[in-house]
């Protein structure tokens, strides 16, 4: 039986709630180490709490249950508006995945569990001996799984959140790869400047952020080698060639060659748009 229907079945035996109400239960939930974080309609907000009883009635295996009224948000898109319901209040899990293993808080830490595939995806795309630059690295969403493979010889992970930035530091020891990623803190337009004075050149380069960061496609351009593959992320439809002609024009005006290796789409983000990723080869 699918979630929601449980939950109907069980709130019917409570008078407070309507059938109009129980329409409006949700069809499902985000779950995290066996977490559920739960997205109410405003008109269920006020019984929040009794349909937490009920799910941990109906789904004893949670450990705990958290309410989620507000968006990723800010600066450094951050959780908002996260409240606990019922069970443990400790926010911060280790999460395994694909073998890798992500420490995090989920109420100061985005962590999309839509883009698994993608987290292990992108590092069997990895050749040996490579030198990759991480330009927005978080708590390693990606550096992680690349190191793992003991491919590179040097993965520079950049992150700018001071909060995800401390995780990424915990979480390259977590996963003993300390040998392999190199840890930068800063805004990454500065800190690939700092790279390319040192003469650091990559083979690959990852940028892993929505929206599409268009205005640091000349950053990454001054650090590839003459052969390189860019990892570029954005939102368009499904058959778009919108995100690679943005990519392109850029390129073609720094001097660089571009094609398609491969084109990916990760998940909806949208009715009509979706989360795509698009792995680019550039030539001097």
């Amino acid at each position: 039986m699918k979630f929601k229907q449980m939950l109907k079945n069980d709130l019917k035996k409570n008078e407070d709630f309507t059938e109009k109400l129980l329409n409006l239960l949700p069809r499902g939930y985000q779950e995290l180490n066996h977490i559920a974080i739960l997205n109410l309609k405003p008109e269920l907000r006020e019984y929040a709490s009794q349909i937490a009883k009920s799910m941990h009635e109906i789904l004893p295996s949670l450990k705990a249950i958290w309410h989620k009224t507000g968006r990723i948000e800010g600066k450094y898109r951050q959780p908002q508006g996260l409240a606990h319901l019922w069970g443990d209040s400790n926010s911060e899990i280790i999460l395994t995945e694909n073998h890798v293993k992500y420490k995090f808080d989920f109420t100061k830490i985005m962590f999309a569990k839509g883009n698994v595939t993608e987290r292990r995806i992108l590092p069997t795309r990895i050749k040996e001996g490579e030198v990759i630059i991480d330009m927005f690295a978080g708590i390693g969403y990606f550096s992680l799984g690349m190191a793992k493979t003991k491919k590179p010889i040097k993965i520079y992970s950049i992150e700018w959140n001071p909060e995800a930035f401390s995780y990424l530091c915990e979480n390259i020891k977590l996963n003993k790869v300390n040998s392999i990623i190199t840890p930068i803190f800063g805004d990454c337009k500065a800190i690939i400047m700092e790279l390319k004075e040192n003469k650091i050149r990559a083979d690959r380069i990852i940028m892993g952020l929505l929206p599409a960061p268009v205005d640091a496609i000349p950053s990454a351009l001054s650090v590839i080698k003459d052969n390189g593959i860019i990892v570029y992320e954005g939102i368009e439809e499904k058959e778009s060639t919108k995100l690679f002609d943005e990519f392109s024009e850029i390129a073609n005006r720094e001097g660089f060659l571009t094609s398609i290796i491969q084109r990916r789409v990760v998940k909806i983000y949208n009715p009509h748009l979706y989360h795509v990723v698009i792995e680019i080869f550039v030539k001097k």
